[in-house]
């Protein structure tokens, strides 16, 4: 396996240490299990570490040393480090919150630092955007599942009735909501007491049954695609309780059950013992898209369903798409304020430091703001209001896309980076905006000029390739 395939990685770590793999090995000599996870379960109480700082590297350096799975290593060392740092997801995205952070105690000091951009990311974890990509990617998941149950029913029909029993108990009792600690599953974003506490539904206990009700619900959201995208279609916004009663009305199905759609699937990959998850994502998608909906339609909307014809960055590219947006920051964090005693939150650029309250829903204990120092004048602000050409320049939203004004901050940037000997940085006000004047930056010539004097770096929306960007830029 390539160290780039994180699916196959993930997929290969699964087959080797879900708990249903492990127990096949003792009575299979056959089935090839990982030696540094093996190591790591035979160790126990023994599995400490010494004090001190440890990254990745010097994570992986003393797993292999010990033959422990540092993965493992680092889930329980979590538990006993004195700082934590990590990225914002593993607090405030329910997912991963809940395999993560669960374990930390209540005296936990939480700082989030440069906080500045905190209420998008509370929003970002608890939207959820389907394509067609998507769906035509879940319908051959739905295909792979239905071929899979009656591969169990016909050699072990007997998990199959054990899982419905489990259902009929609930989530708690199956032990749904605390999957063990090396088996990888799905947290849902939705803990709705509803949800946790009551028994399955009986249309969607049986696999095949529940495979037959998502099946409808990818159908709907084609159909919704189709009519927004077609000749009569454009931009439509909804209310979840409107985008809900218009899918019971088309397709038959209730409410309630919708509310435990992602569950239920997890719980059925759980029992057909799928090693690569990642193949099923946009099932997933379509399941929380649907759970979401159905908790959060009642009541005030914190929620909107938006639909576009053209949701691609890309012109002329023609992707429509349905989003469930969350309008709520506060739904994703107000978890952490009622669970811990003293959260922070700290920026350089925290302005209007009392709005962030107000779109967190918080009453913040102490509200402090300080002015900035520095130990040399190292900043000298220029405002530069005309191109080479005398032509006006401006950012603001109407101008931004003239020809004119996009050459003349090119010719600008190029004229700056041959006369300035070290790093320089340019910001834009959006990704979508940045994306579209690089493109026209590429066809005026202007990004080849650039390369003659810098190297050029760009920042995108993935965290691992900006970070190497970055990285790079500091060494050059």
């Amino acid at each position: 396996l390539r160290e780039s395939d994180r699916e196959g990685i993930d997929a290969a770590c699964r087959s080797m240490t879900a708990p249903w793999a492990l127990e096949r090995a003792k009575t299979d000599q056959t089935v090839e299990t990982c030696q540094y996870f093996d190591g790591f379960q035979a160790a126990g109480e023994a599995t400490s570490m010494p004090s001190g700082v440890y990254d990745l590297e010097e994570l992986k350096k003393w797993g292999k040393g010990k033959n422990w799975c540092p993965y493992y290593l680092t889930r329980q060392a979590i538990n006993h480090a004195t700082v934590l740092v990590f990225n914002y997801q593993y607090m405030l995205d329910p997912k991963v919150a809940k395999m993560v952070s669960k374990e930390l105690e209540s005296e936990s000091i939480i700082v989030f630092d440069e906080a500045h951009n905190i209420d998008s990311v509370c929003i970002e974890a608890l939207s959820v955007t389907v394509n067609d990509r998507n769906l035509d990617q879940a319908t051959r998941s739905l295909g792979r599942l239905s071929s899979e149950v009656s591969r169990m029913k016909a050699s072990d029909s007997e998990r199959l009735q054990r899982e419905y029993q489990n259902l009929v108990n609930g989530l708690v009792d199956q032990g749904l909501l605390e999957a063990s600690a090396n088996e990888a599953g799905f947290a849902s974003n939705v803990l709705n007491p509803d949800v946790i506490n009551e028994a399955v539904p009986g249309n969607i206990r049986r696999a095949e049954h529940f495979i037959s009700f998502m099946k409808k619900i990818v159908e709907h959201l084609k159909t919704r695609l189709l009519t927004v995208a077609g000749p009569r279609g454009g931009v439509i916004s909804e209310t979840p309780l409107a985008f809900l009663h218009r899918m019971i009305t088309t397709t038959s199905l209730e409410a309630k059950p919708l509310k435990f759609a992602y569950s239920r699937l997890s719980s059925l990959l759980r029992t057909l013992q799928v090693p690569n998850l990642d193949d099923y994502n946009a099932l997933t998608d379509v399941a929380d898209f649907a759970s979401l909906v159905a908790t959060y339609s009642e009541g005030l909307p914190k929620f909107a369903i938006i639909m576009e014809p053209n949701g691609s960055s890309i012109p002329g590219a023609s992707d429509p798409v349905i989003q469930l947006a969350c309008l709520d920051a506060s739904l994703a964090i107000a978890p952490l304020f009622k669970r811990f005693g003293s959260v922070i939150i700290t920026s350089g650029t925290l302005s209007p430091i009392d709005l962030y309250p107000k779109l967190l829903q918080f009453e913040p204990r102490v509200s402090e703001s300080f002015n900035m120092s520095t130990f040399r004048p190292c900043i000298r602000p220029l405002v530069i209001t005309r191109g080479s050409d005398q032509l006006p320049v401006s950012t603001k939203f109407d101008d931004r896309g003239d020809m004119g004004v996009v050459r003349n901050y090119g010719s600008m940037l190029v004229e700056l980076c041959s006369s300035i000997p070290d790093g320089v940085v340019a910001f834009f006000t959006s990704y979508s905006y940045m994306e579209s004047i690089i493109s026209e930056w590429d066809g005026m010539g202007i990004l080849r000029q650039l390369t003659k004097s810098k190297l050029v770096f760009i920042e995108t929306k993935d965290v691992v390739e900006t970070t190497l960007a970055l990285d790079n830029f500091r060494r050059a």
